[in-house]
């Protein structure tokens, strides 16, 4: 039997009662499937669905449009994720089209939902005659992409980009040999901070070829067109406060005949750059359209015609996007491609290194795995696609440059922006790992997401194999950027390299993190988002850590090969000092902090002990087959981690204790909270809170059972009780 699965769409009628549909998804599998689109067949063990969309299309006709200062909406849709587990969003109509245009298409919608439960994700969706297509953006994990999975349009898939087998086919972007035409290169702050949300005026054309894709017409196109720009225009929105809304005339454009077109055949797609922008000046005009583009169906190319040229008559019109596979549609083309290109047009350059360009941007190692980067395409990827964010070089590029622009439509968001700050700049040893940890706080509340992204720019002598992040480069970028957390603190390299005692995390093609082994200066910038629907902010912040060569590794060299002790015994921990305590180091002591789950969650057992090398501590009292020892200097940013795990045996008298006090009996709730968290299914009355390097925030006995957090900043923290530890999300 088929499980059956909820999607709830409610409206709130005078805030007393509601109408509910629901059984609109139901889980499917392979076995019930055929006539599969052909770019959905590398997906791994795919998670297929079956929606009743004419009923999710009744209810969603009551969402209302998009307001940015007005009041929530009470239509509330939930999505599957790519973990089998429904999310609600509060949805609003999102439209891409100009308010003509539309009317002539009424069938062709957009939509955008915040996340209900977790504020930090963000649904983009679309609905027309080719489907639902949607993108989920958290906080907290990898973008999540729906789309039809059967050519009947009767089952969907649900998947990550991460579930795709590696199979990008070649896609050249041309566009590094032209010139930058109008990019104001000003010093502006890098972040849309102004709570301005800037709209633009897109002109789309597209091939005979394109529109035969999708069934040879113009609504169908128009269908295709606006798949792909709420998925562009959702990190647009969400990185650069920008986004694009197709002209009302935009179907003059939209060609149905590749032989009677104004385009060569995609062998020729060099021509298409000048054919495009004398189409879009003699059709459209130079004075209704913002930014102009065109979409093909073959021959493996993008250029975007030049750089940050959106506002530029004569250049502002130029910019194609064309597959390689014939397929110009779903998340590779999307944000792979289009996406790219476009960012070209507002003012970003390529960020990759494997390549080096003259604009001083080449900041990620390899192929770079941030949409302006070469991510799948090149001998030295870091992963097979690109991920559904920009890098804070290219904010910080198309933020400066739209800002000086004039063409745009600007709308006052009343959004606070949120505050970022990196902490202190640090001296640390060579060979070892670090942590960073930046704060971030919203006046309006919202959900905030962070990243650390290295800011270095590599040589021209690091391209190719010497792209790689190595610990022997003494400039350029050694660390990759990761996809923004609830949290924080990023470690250096991931944890679960230095787990297995490694200094290096290996990508796809290359080595993608490496600590550095000789002296130098490492640039980092902390930003934080807030994520917020209808306009979003984003600030940071930049540290300076320098490696000082004679100091280091600091290494812990006990408990570095599997072991087994009982709870509450006392326990030798030593490690090489290595310098460690002058060298511009100065970490006169450490911390020794300890893990029951492998290094996702740490707490302190001994904090300010001298750092000589040597110090005894008491193991907690709670079974485990997963614990780790870290020693990290006090009030520092460098550690290192026992490399194997310690089983711990609970003595008689704390199993006796742990059948009162079983984790599985302990709730927290509601998580995430914003004042008070209640915990239930505990006698004890102690509790500590950690955020997620180990720091104690704060401690004291529960008051009949919760916790006032209320003080604590937006993010992810750990709440032990006992020996109990749980996690749960501050918002």
């Amino acid at each position: 039997m088929k499980k059956q699965l909820v999607l709830i769409g409610v409206l709130l009628i005078s805030g007393i009662s509601f109408a509910q549909t629901d059984r609109l998804w139901s889980q499917s599998s392979q076995k019930q499937v055929k006539n599969v689109f052909e770019n959905k067949t590398n997906i791994n063990d795919p998670k297929l669905y079956k929606l009743d969309i004419n009923t999710l299309k009744n209810v969603l006709s009551k969402a209302p449009k998009r307001l940015i200062n007005g009041e929530k909406s009470e239509v509330i849709i939930s999505f599957p994720n790519s973990e089998g587990e429904m999310e609600n969003f509060r949805v609003r109509e999102n439209s891409n089209f100009d308010p003509q245009l539309a009317t002539r298409y009424p069938d062709i919608k957009s939509y955008v939902g915040q996340g209900s439960e977790n504020s930090s994700s963000t649904v983009y969706f679309s609905i027309s005659s080719l489907g639902l297509s949607s993108m989920e953006i958290y906080g907290d994990k990898s973008a999540v992409f729906i789309e039809p999975y059967t050519k009947d349009l009767s089952t969907y898939v649900v998947y990550k980009k991460s579930d795709k087998k590696a199979d990008l086919n070649k896609f050249e972007c041309k566009v590094i040999d032209v010139a930058q035409k109008g990019i104001n290169n000003s010093s502006a702050k890098p972040n849309a901070d102004d709570a301005k949300l800037r709209t633009f005026r897109l002109a789309l054309s597209c091939t005979g070829e394109y529109t035969s894709y999708f069934g040879g017409t113009k609504a169908n196109a128009l269908a295709a067109m606006n798949n792909t720009m709420t998925r562009v225009n959702g990190v647009f929105e969400k990185d650069f406060a920008a986004r694009m809304v197709l002209i009302s005339n935009n179907d003059d454009v939209i060609y149905t005949n590749a032989s009677t077109d104004p385009y060569s055949d995609s062998t020729n797609l060099d021509n298409w750059n000048s054919q495009l922008q004398n189409t879009l000046t003699s059709v459209i005009g130079e004075a209704n359209y913002d930014i102009g583009h065109l979409f093909g169906d073959d021959g493996g190319g993008g250029n975007a015609g030049c750089i940050g040229c959106v506002c530029t008559n004569g250049s502002k019109g130029s910019g194609y996007t064309s597959p390689l596979d014939g397929i110009p549609s779903g998340d590779n083309f999307d944000i792979d491609f289009v996406a790219h290109e476009m960012g070209h047009q507002f003012g970003g350059n390529h960020t990759f290194s494997h390549k080096v360009e003259s604009y001083n941007v080449n900041m990620e190692p390899g192929s770079g795995s941030t949409i302006m980067g070469y991510a799948g395409i090149t001998g030295q990827d870091v992963q097979p696609h690109s991920d559904a964010f920009f890098h804070a070089i290219s904010i910080q590029q198309i933020t400066n440059n739209i800002k000086n622009k004039t063409c745009s439509v600007n709308t006052n968001t009343g959004n606070s922006i949120p505050t970022a700050n990196a902490g202190l700049d640090y001296t640390i040893p060579k060979g070892t790992p670090f942590m960073l940890t930046g704060t971030g706080t919203d006046a309006d509340g919202d959900s905030l997401t962070y990243i650390w992204e290295q800011m270095d720019k590599a040589s021209s002598s690091q391209t190719g194999a010497s792209s790689a992040a190595s610990a022997t480069k003494a400039s350029g970028p050694t660390f990759r950027s990761w996809t923004p957390t609830t949290s924080p603190t990023r470690y250096f390299p991931r944890m679960a390299s230095i787990l297995a005692g490694a200094t290096t995390t290996a990508g796809t093609d290359i080595t993608v993190e490496a600590l550095s082994n000789v002296a130098r200066t490492l640039n980092f910038r902390f930003t934080v988002r807030d994520n917020r629907a209808g306009g979003s902010g984003n600030n940071s912040d930049d540290a300076v850590i320098t490696v000082n060569k004679t100091a280091g590794p600091f290494k812990v060299s006990s408990q570095n090969s599997a072991t087994t002790y009982m709870g509450g015994s006392s326990q030798t921990i030593t490690w090489d000092v290595a310098g460690t305590t002058a060298n511009n180091v100065n970490a006169a002591n450490v911390d020794i902090l300890w893990s029951t789950n492998s290094g996702a969650t740490w707490t302190t057992l001994l904090a300010g002990t001298p750092n000589d090398g040597t110090q005894a501590v008491t193991i907690p009292n709670a079974a485990t087959t997963t614990g780790r020892i870290m020693v990290k200097g006090s009030n520092h940013i460098f550690f290192d981690v026992n490399n194997a795990n310690i089983k711990v045996t609970a003595s008689k008298a704390k199993e006796k204790d742990i059948t009162k006090d079983p984790i599985s009996e302990i709730k927290l709730f509601p998580n995430p909270v914003k004042d008070v968290l209640n915990i239930s299914g505990t006698t004890s009355e102690e509790y500590k809170i950690f955020d997620m390097s180990g720091k104690v925030i704060s401690s004291g006995k529960l008051d009949r059972g919760s916790v006032n957090v209320n003080h604590l900043v937006k993010g992810t923290y750990m709440i032990q009780i006992g020996q109990i530890t749980k996690k749960f999300i501050k918002i």
